[in-house]
């Protein structure tokens, strides 16, 4: 191959075995750094045929342990994106220095999963962990390695990282270990979407400059914000379902309130009073121990049966059962208006619809729920 060959990149490039070895027996790193910048522009312009890809892939591998750091660095650099290199070239790069292993940590994706969770457990170098937690997509899996390092500037970059899956678990986990790291805090407020079960779980655990991030975010206010009232804190929990149509998430949040004994008669017929179906339904099916879809055909028989087995099976109060079945049917109907749950034209349909429906009968503890209703009119 003569040198002219070499000095046009745009030029085919055909490389056999003597090739390498004169290109590589000179001294000088300038030299072999000039072979890698070739060489790797043919190879990730695809301009190799078979061949020659296959000897390109050995200059790497010979290239990938030079003495020089630069000519590592270098290489590093330049087969960061390519999703074809072999995995053994940039297994050893991520293991190397760090000016050679973070391009590669950060950017490619011939690393596995497994990959990244064998480097996370065994380097536990914090600049390797925080190039992992920037990629350009985490798994649920490797996120869940970084954060088990403990280590809060880790911890931060992932949670901000839009493109890393964080799971309920996982945010919790964070929440409870971390409540005091800022840092961490503000990391999981500003993240676009939050789990309405973190959100609820977060304004009970804030300090108060970051409970003033999520006033700001959910326009909560500050008797909202207060965790000392248990009332204040059903009603923020209610405020946040209103921004939640997920019904994944909902369900997230009724075992979280389940499993911290808060999923009360109180919140659960609120929730009724303000249009949450979702909620109320989940609900009963988690107080009753069945599955949430047998709990939705319960609640939408019409007939006598369904609806008393499931009530019955969650120990909510007896003495509330005509006046609750009254009110869901009720929210049933007035579903399929245009009045918005919340407001105030829904609750005066809702108190209508009750006293039109209760006609002359007296239905136990009705006045009571119609002042729940009146009392959680949240908008004009």
């Amino acid at each position: 191959m003569s040198s002219n060959t070499l000095a046009q990149d745009e030029a085919p490039l055909i490389l056999t075995s003597s090739d390498v070895a004169h290109l590589l027996k000179d001294d000088s790193a300038d030299a072999r750094l000039d072979v890698l910048n070739k060489v790797s522009n043919h190879y990730n312009g695809k301009k190799f045929g078979e061949n020659e890809r296959a000897v390109a892939e050995q200059i790497f591998r010979l290239l990938m342990k030079d003495a020089h750091l630069k000519v590592r660095e270098n290489l590093a650099q330049r087969i960061r994106e390519n999703p074809e290199i072999p995995r053994d070239i940039i297994l050893h790069l991520a293991n190397d220095h760090e000016r050679v292993s973070l391009p590669v940590l950060e950017a490619s994706q011939v690393l596995s999963d497994a990959d990244l969770v064998n480097i996370i457990d065994s380097s536990r170098e914090v600049s390797k962990l925080m190039a992992i937690s920037k990629r350009d997509t985490v798994s649920g899996r490797v996120t869940d390695a970084l954060v088990e390092t403990n280590y809060p500037d880790v911890i931060s970059s992932v949670v901000s990282n839009e493109g890393a899956t964080i799971s309920q678990r996982t945010f919790e986990k964070v929440i409870d270990d971390f409540s005091r790291e800022r840092q961490v805090m503000d990391s999981i407020v500003s993240r676009a979407h939050l789990p309405i079960a973190v959100v609820e779980k977060l304004i009970n655990h804030a300090t108060e400059a970051v409970a003033g991030e999520l006033k700001k975010k959910y326009k909560l206010t500050d008797e909202q914000i207060r965790k000392d009232t248990s009332g204040t804190r059903e009603d923020t929990t209610l405020r946040m379902l209103e921004l939640e149509d997920d019904p994944a998430a909902i369900g997230a949040l009724v075992e979280q309130m389940a499993s911290e004994g808060r999923l009360t008669p109180s919140i659960i017929m609120t929730a009724l009073c303000r249009g949450q179906h979702y909620f109320f339904t989940a609900a009963l099916a988690n107080l009753a121990h069945i599955p949430l879809h047998n709990a939705e055909k319960l609640v939408k028989d019409k007939g006598e049966l369904g609806f008393r087995a499931l009530y019955e099976r969650t120990e909510m109060p007896e003495s509330m059962f005509h006046a609750v079945r009254l009110l869901l049917h009720v929210v049933q109907e007035v579903s399929e208006t245009d009045a918005m749950p919340g407001s105030l034209l829904y609750a005066n349909r809702l108190v209508e619809r009750l006293l039109a429906h209760a006609g002359n009968q007296e239905v136990q503890n009705l006045p009571y729920i119609m002042a729940l209703v009146r009392q959680n009119v949240v908008r004009n």
